[in-house]
């Protein structure tokens, strides 16, 4: 997991072929403008999704893993909460993953939270367990950036 303010985003362009293509967007777009969707960068590879989101108190959020997507998650406006954990010390799947969706829920208590503030980020790999919207309004902006964890010349793993 990274957290860092989107001026910085530069510095972890080496760890994925992808990141320096998303972060430079992210970078250029007038957040206050973008409307709730889905915007295709390249296809399944690297796509933004634009949303409204529902906060939520800290004994509502379950944390949630990914193994086909990196997520990199950023609030509009307010400060968002988020559970984090690493997915090895988890013990309480609830049900199994979920391929279609790339997800898998667990039960485990939120032991650790990081804040992430109006212009800065979170980067969650598939070894980061992370529970979003804690403690923001009923109704929060948010983008999340999905990149494959596979390169765009390879096929995403299921």
């Amino acid at each position: 997991m990274i957290k860092d303010k989107i001026e910085n985003a530069h510095e972890y362009d080496h760890l994925h072929k992808n990141f320096r293509m998303v972060f430079e967007i992210l970078q250029s777009l007038n957040f206050d403008a973008l409307e709730e969707g889905h915007i295709e960068l390249d296809g399944d590879y690297v796509y933004i999704n634009v949303d409204t989101a529902k906060g939520r108190k800290a004994n509502e959020a379950r944390l949630e893993a990914h193994k086909r997507y990196i997520d990199i998650q950023i609030p509009f406006d307010e400060p968002e909460t988020i559970g984090v954990a690493n997915v090895a010390t988890l013990a309480k799947p609830d049900g199994e993953f979920d391929a279609e969706h790339d997800i898998i829920f667990y039960n485990d208590p939120i032991k650790e939270t990081i804040t992430v503030n109006k212009g800065e980020f979170a980067i969650f790999f598939p070894e980061d367990a992370h529970a979003p919207n804690i403690n923001c309004p009923e109704r929060h902006r948010k983008l999340v950036a999905k990149i494959s964890v596979k390169p765009n010349e390879e096929k995403p793993v299921l």
